[in-house]
């Protein structure tokens, strides 16, 4: 069930990106090449039909030809989310924090998918270092883009931090901020 709510929930993000295709979220950085874009552009049409390992792929080469470029690794992640392979689009959306340390959506995402392990695991010190992760990238997506909050309190994955005093004290925080 949880698979189905975070792979709905990134297929969403998937169509719904940018027109333009902004090399990262910042204004400061050159526009990828003709042929990144072009592969980019493949890989989400090929993910918008449902051909997900030929989206892989695309974006695969757009990175390789671009690896600087935060957007691809951001809809790889969502892909392979797509797909159920959890731990994959963990890299990937890691990957798209570390060119662009203010991309939002991906912090998101990665709080969710951090949030549904830590669902999964069953051991204490896994599932708080999980949970701490999840705390950390909910952190910054609200941090840079303050609708994650309000996204952040009807998001099922964190139905169970929702009791933590950390979670609670970063909803708490960020209101007071509005």
């Amino acid at each position: 069930m949880r698979y189905m709510l975070l792979s709905c929930f990134m297929l969403l993000l998937i169509g719904c990106g940018p027109k333009s295709i902004p090399y990262s979220q910042k204004t400061d950085v050159p526009e990828p090449s003709e042929a990144a874009r072009a592969h980019y552009q493949w890989g989400l049409e090929y993910a918008k039909v449902g051909n997900l390992s030929q989206a892989i792929t695309e974006l695969q080469l757009a990175i390789q030809i671009e690896p600087g470029w935060a957007i691809p690794y951001y809809n790889l992640g969502s892909v392979y989310g797509n797909m159920g392979e959890l731990n994959q689009a963990i890299l990937a959306w890691e990957r798209a924090t570390q060119l662009d340390t203010n991309f939002a959506k991906a912090h998101y995402n990665l709080a969710v998918a951090y949030a549904v392990k830590a669902d999964e695991v069953h051991l204490f010190t896994s599932k708080t270092t999980l949970i701490d992760k999840t705390l950390v990238h909910l952190r910054e997506a609200i941090r840079t883009d303050k609708t994650a909050q309000d996204a952040a309190k009807m998001e099922s994955a964190f139905d169970n931090i929702r009791e933590l005093p950390e979670y609670k004290s970063l909803i708490q925080s960020t209101e007071q901020l509005k």
